[in-house]
């Protein structure tokens, strides 16, 4: 359904030439959730808005449902636009109007008879959940609210893409949570095609099928969430990973070297298990096979799109080869395994 081939952005700036991405090449099909996760300045908020035509490649193409957007102007512009919805960090209402005509607002762009996008706006905020707050105004509600409220207003045009610009980073961690499992609904409900741009690897793992990452305007890791969980190869996607696995410690990387200082003998290892290893007991075999001794540091479970996903810190130790045995086994068992030597720094 979406594809990009070659995109590449240089912005002109008074230091010289700025590129914002570089050889994007990404492929995304209908119906799926599809997350792109990056810190700022990574370059993801211009990829996606080269998928409306809000930003036009400097090189390379971008095709959504067979038109390539990239070469589109005017009229034709116009009318594609109106397949793609867009949700924002901060909302982006109409403060002087209420929610059901916030909802309104690109039905009467759209030249739609009062009568119908009335009908229309109310089926929307129902979708949403905020059937009875019709004719309250954005200074009147929550953050979560007024992001539903955006939501709804995206899908007035009944699109076939949605695209969510770090639409959850105002957000607390419950409402976010609640956005997420509404875009989850909605993308079930009408197999809406939905492009999450993130810097929140657990705004990922929670609704996304497939990820990539980026970083200096290059797509450096890609592939389904399950996957990319169990085997980063990135270091920019280990960390990501981290920092979701230990959200409440703080500056992940230092608890890291700290766990290096602390534990030096032996391997640190960081586990990762999908459903089906995190009800087998892969602890257990291992410290019984291979005669080394695990002490398990840090530890959780947390829920994916796909599943549960288990995450484990641990110290391995006892003899050297028995330990790098005991590594190759929980590999074999398809187990995500990262031996931790040192944290590169950002």
């Amino acid at each position: 359904m979406i594809e990009l081939k070659n995109i590449k952005k240089v912005f002109q700036t008074k230091e010289g030439h700025l590129t914002a991405v570089d050889q994007v090449n990404l492929s995304i099909e209908e119906g799926e959730i599809y997350g792109i996760v990056g810190y700022s300045g990574a370059g993801k908020s211009t990829l996606v808005r080269m998928f409306n035509g809000l930003e036009l490649p400097t090189d390379g193409t971008v095709t959504v449902n067979g038109n390539v957007i990239s070469e589109l102007k005017g009229k034709n512009l116009r009318k594609e636009r109106q397949k793609i919805g867009m949700i924002f960090q901060h909302f982006n209402l109409l403060w002087s109007r209420t929610v059901l005509e916030n909802v309104m607002f690109p039905l009467e762009i759209a030249g739609v008879p009062k009568s119908k996008r009335e009908e229309k706006a109310k089926e929307l905020v129902r979708l949403v959940g905020l059937e009875g707050r019709e004719q309250a105004y954005p200074t009147q509600l929550s953050g979560g609210q007024k992001q539903r409220v955006g939501i709804a207003r995206a899908l007035a045009n009944e699109p076939t893409l949605l695209l969510c610009d770090e639409a959850t980073s105002a957000l607390d961690p419950q409402t976010t949570d609640e956005v997420l499992d509404l875009l989850l609904d909605i993308n079930k409900r009408l197999n809406l095609t939905i492009v999450l741009i993130t810097h929140e690897m657990h705004v990922v793992r929670k609704i996304c099928s497939k990820v990539a990452v980026m970083d200096d305007g290059k797509v450096v890791e890609s592939g389904d969430v399950l996957d990319v969980f169990k085997k980063p190869q990135q270091e920019i996607t280990k960390r990501f990973i981290r920092q979701d696995a230990n959200p409440d410690s703080g500056e992940t990387d230092e608890v890291i070297e700290e766990m290096l200082t602390e534990y030096p003998e032996g391997k640190l290892v960081h586990l990762v298990f999908e459903e089906e290893q995190v009800r087998m007991p892969v602890i257990s075999r291992i410290v019984r096979d291979y005669d080394v001794e695990l002490n398990i540091i840090q530890g959780n479970i947390q829920q994916a799109k796909k599943g549960s996903i288990g995450s484990l810190y641990v110290q391995l130790t006892g003899d050297a080869l028995n330990v790098a045995k005991a590594i190759e086994q929980l590999d074999q068992m398809k187990v995500g395994v990262e031996v931790i030597e040192h944290v590169i720094e950002s």
